[in-house]
């Protein structure tokens, strides 16, 4: 069991590196309103180069989400 932990830690630890650095990727959106909700309408109308960052940071955020749980439920 140890060596599975250690897998899914390391495993971990590489979605979080790629998660930061996909987010680091993303062309900041220009606009001050958008911090304030100015801005929903673009959220889900992403594009190109863009759209397939935003679908990657999606997909990285879920994989985070799912291995947390995961190694939160193994006992160690």
């Amino acid at each position: 069991m140890g060596i599975l932990y250690t897998l899914l830690i390391l495993l971990y630890l590489a979605i979080a590196a790629g998660l930061v650095w996909v987010v680091l990727l993303q062309e900041p959106k220009q606009g001050g309103g958008d911090i304030l909700g100015g801005g929903a309408t673009d959220l889900f109308a992403a594009r190109g180069v863009t759209g397939g960052l935003y679908r990657v940071t999606i997909w990285l955020g879920a994989a985070f989400l799912v291995l947390s749980v995961i190694i939160n439920k193994i006992p160690r």
